[in-house]
Parts: C-alpha cells; sequence; structure tokens
C-alpha cells in the first residue's frame, strides 16, 4: 500500500470488497484516511466497514470525526444511534437529542436531553446534558426553563461560559440580578474579558458610567463611559488614537456625533449623525439623537420631528403621531411634516385625516399631481362630487394635455347631465387622446350628446310605450 494516493486505496478497498475481502478493504480505507484525516468521504466509508465488521469503538469513533465535521448531515446521528442503543443509553439519548435538533424538533429535543441526565451519574456528562439543554430553551424562549438549567451547573462547575449566557438571559428581565451574578463570576475569572465586557454593558444602561469605565476593555465602551460622565477631553484622546479600521466602525460615527453633542457643536455633531445614518439607514438611533441634539438647541419643531421618525422606526405609530402633530402645530406651513402625516395616517388606515392633509399639501404645492390625483380618488369612493371636480379640474389646470383627466371630467359632466361641459371635456379629450376604441366611443357619445340626448336615458316616448306594454 506504500506511496498509494485517496484515489487508489478507494479503488484497491473496492477490488477487495468484490472479493468480500472485507478486512483487507477496511485497512485500505484506514491507509486512505491516514493521507487526509478530514477527508468526508473516506471517514464514511471507514465507519461503514468498521460497523460491518462490528468493530464497534472504530466505528464510533469514526462516525463522531463524521458528525464534527458535516454536523448538519443526518447520516452520522442515525448510524450512532444504532451503535448507541445496546450499550450507552447516555449517548444514545444525547446523539438523539442532536438529531432533532438539526431536524428542528426542539421541544422533542429537550425530552431526549433530559432523558440523558438521567441515564448518568458521570458529574461532567451531567453537566454537558444540561449545557445543550439550556441551549436548546433559549432557542425555544423558555427563559425561566434555560435558567434554571444554568443554574444547575454552576451548582458544580463555575463555567464562565455559563456566566454569560445566564447574564444575558437576566440582562432584558432583572439587571441587578445579571449584575449581581457577572460580580460573582469576575472573581472567579478576574481576567475575563467577556465578563469584564457585560459588566460594562451592564453598568452602562444602569447609567453607572464610573463603573462602566472601569470594566471597559473594548475602546469604543471605554470612550462611551467618558463621554456619559462628560469626560470630553479624554475622550477625545481616544478618539484620536484609533485606526483608520476603527474609524470605519459604526460606533466611531456614533461617538463623534456624541463628543461634539457635549461639547454644544451642532453643526458637527449634526454631519457625523448623517454619517451615521448613512451606514445604518434602518436604524432608529440617529433620529434619537437628533431630537436630542435640536432639543439641546431648543429647535422645537426639529425635536419633534425626529423624535417622531424615531417612533417610527421602532413601529410605535401612536407616538409618533403624537410628535408629528405636535412639529405641524408648530409649523402648519411646512410641507415634510404635512407629507409624514400623510404616510402615516395611510399606514395606520385612517383614510379622512389623511385626505385632510392631502388637502393641506395641496393648497401649499398647488402642482403635486400624484396627491391631487389621490384626492380624486377618495372623494369618488365617498361620493363627494364637488371635490371629485375641483381636483380633477386642478389637474387640467396643471396639464392641459391630460386627456385620461378631460376623460374623467367629461364622464362626471355627464353623469350630472351638464351636456355642454361634458361635451366640451370630450372634445379636448378627444384632441389629446391617442387612437383606441374608447377614442371612437366618446366620438359616437359626443353626436348623440350634441342632440340634447344622454345616452342610456331613455326617452319620453319610449318610457310612455313602456308602461303601455306592461299592461
Amino acid at each position: 500500500m506504500s506511496n498509494r494516493t485517496i484515489a487508489e486505496a478507494l479503488i484497491k478497498a473496492q477490488q477487495f470488497e468484490d472479493e468480500d475481502k472485507f478486512e483487507e478493504a477496511y485497512e485500505c480505507y484506514k491507509y486512505a484516511h491516514n493521507i487526509d484525516k478530514s477527508d468526508t468521504e473516506v471517514i464514511q466509508k471507514l465507519a461503514t466497514a468498521a460497523q460491518m465488521l462490528n468493530h464497534e469503538d472504530e466505528a464510533i469513533n469514526g462516525w463522531n470525526l463524521y458528525m464534527r465535521l458535516k454536523p448538519e448531515d443526518p447520516l452520522s446521528y442515525h448510524q450512532l444511534i444504532d451503535l448507541y442503543y445496546q450499550n450507552n443509553n447516555y449517548e444514545y439519548y444525547m446523539t438523539r437529542a442532536k438529531l432533532k435538533t438539526i431536524e428542528h424538533r426542539l421541544n422533542q429535543a429537550t425530552d431526549d436531553y433530559r432523558k440523558a441526565i438521567g441515564c448518568t451519574n458521570d458529574e461532567k456528562e451531567i453537566i454537558n446534558a444540561r449545557y445543550l439543554l439550556a441551549q436548546t430553551y433559549e432557542i425555544l424562549n423558555k427563559t425561566t426553563s434555560a435558567i434554571d438549567e444554568y443554574l444547575k451547573i454552576l451548582d458544580h462547575d463555575k463555567n464562565e461560559a455559563v456566566y454569560i449566557s445566564l447574564a444575558n438571559l437576566y440582562y432584558n428581565e432583572d439587571k441587578d440580578a445579571a449584575l449581581n451574578l457577572l460580580l460573582q463570576a469576575i472573581k472567579d475569572y478576574p481576567d475575563s474579558i467577556a465578563i469584564k465586557e457585560c459588566l460594562c454593558k451592564i453598568y452602562l444602561a444602569k447609567g453607572n458610567y464610573a463603573k462602566a469605565e472601569e470594566f471597559a476593555v473594548n475602546v469604543f465602551n471605554k470612550i462611551k463611559a467618558m463621554l456619559m460622565q462628560e469626560k470630553n477631553e479624554q475622550a477625545w484622546s481616544l478618539l484620536e488614537t484609533l485606526t483608520n479600521q476603527e474609524k470605519q466602525d459604526i460606533s466611531y460615527k456614533a461617538l463623534m456625533a456624541e463628543y461634539y453633542y457635549n461639547t454644544n457643536d451642532t453643526e458637527n455633531a449634526l454631519n457625523w449623525i448623517d454619517e451615521l445614518e448613512k451606514q445604518n439607514p434602518d436604524s432608529p438611533l440617529p433620529s434619537q439623537m437628533r431630537a436630542l441634539v435640536y432639543e439641546k438647541d431648543n429647535n422645537e419643531f426639529e425635536e419633534h420631528f425626529n423624535w417622531g421618525k424615531y417612533y417610527i422606526k421602532k413601529n410605535q405609530y401612536d407616538l409618533a403621531l403624537d410628535e408629528y402633530l405636535k412639529a405641524y402645530n408648530l409649523q402648519p406651513k411646512n410641507t415634510d411634516i404635512i407629507k409624514e402625516l400623510i404616510n402615516l395616517y395611510s399606514v395606520l388606515n385612517d383614510n379622512y385625516a389623511c385626505a385632510e392633509f392631502c388637502e393641506k399639501l395641496v393648497a401649499i404645492e398647488k402642482d403635486d399631481v400624484a396627491t391631487l390625483k389621490r384626492l380624486v380618488k377618495f372623494y369618488e369612493e365617498q361620493g363627494y362630487e364637488d371635490k371629485v371636480i375641483e381636483y380633477l379640474q386642478a389637474l387640467a389646470e396643471i396639464n392641459t394635455k391630460d386627456y385620461a383627466t378631460f376623460l374623467k371630467l367629461g364622464k362626471h359632466a355627464e353623469s350630472n347631465k351638464r351636456l355642454d361641459d361634458a361635451i366640451d371635456y370630450y372634445q379636448k379629450y378627444l384632441k389629446f387622446a391617442p387612437s383606441s376604441d374608447e377614442k371612437e366611443a366618446i366620438k359616437k357619445k359626443i353626436d348623440l350628446l350634441s342632440t340634447g340626448e344622454i345616452p342610456g336615458e331613455e326617452g319620453f316616448l319610449d318610457k310612455i310605450l313602456g308602461f303601455f306594454s306592461k299592461k
């Protein structure tokens, strides 16, 4: 077998299998595996051969290696379940739980993890099963169950990863509990960067910026803590030490904006907020920061306007509406706020309020064709004929060749028996409309209207004859 390639070894192994020489084939697979221990095709063949020859330990080792290299492939899990079934209940249930996890049957996976815990007295095995069980509970949003499992692990093993996972679970519900846990953790792991950063995060959230600065390892968090204490010169000194790569980070732009906010430099603060928004346009943070800048600058309109944008991005529409209306009341002729209110009322499905602000908008921007058409559509649906005519005429004044508007005006005039107006509008329609079947129909309609008769309406004689025909 010396100096054979993997391909040659596999060919030789197949020849041995064809001759029922399975031990020899197995040796070929081992040889191929020694050449490249990460080749999953070889590992699969090696594990399968070992399993067929009842070399169970080798088969288990092979399938476990395959699982580590291809964790999403269910093949190794099924094979290991068969191998563990008779002799190792703990590994049987653990492997079954992992298989159910990759198959997204998480509730069933938790049952198997609990069964695995019940099948062993080995502390390391129990901790391993509890850790995977807790992680599965987290994915299922069963926070209380996840916390219980992590706490049971800490009773036996002061594990850094468990401390952090548990603190993150506590963070949203009980920051004091998260803080107390991490203060214990830092005693056990005094050099842990992860634990220090978690402590920094909690102290920032709780407003204890001095403590946040003490535990901050990440330079951005340290600068943030300094700025919150208005240690502006110290923060600036750190900002100047950042590399060009660090300055590309979105946190850098936010911190620069915050520095200029602290130092009352409104123009630079707003410029950096603009840069922040370009990098992350969907974030509510830039709007929040602008609102705070304008509040400090005593610009009430922009303050409320940007709080409205902030709440819009957080999908808190009632709060956004309140802020937008405050801004509108301060500047009722400002078309930007009127347009925001139109969009917001559309989202809220308040069509009447939407139409009200559309009218306010076209009273200022008289050539806003899209809004005028929107008003025509709304008032047509509501049956307000006078309003429909008013806005159709406004559209006709903006574009004197808008044949579609003339056609609508003609139809409305006809339905209201204003025949001369209808003829006039239809003729303007014919002047500008391209050739079509409808154009030919309108020509015939004009001829009929010119006689003073309304198409579709029975004449007086027809009505009398119809009356007598019913006798």
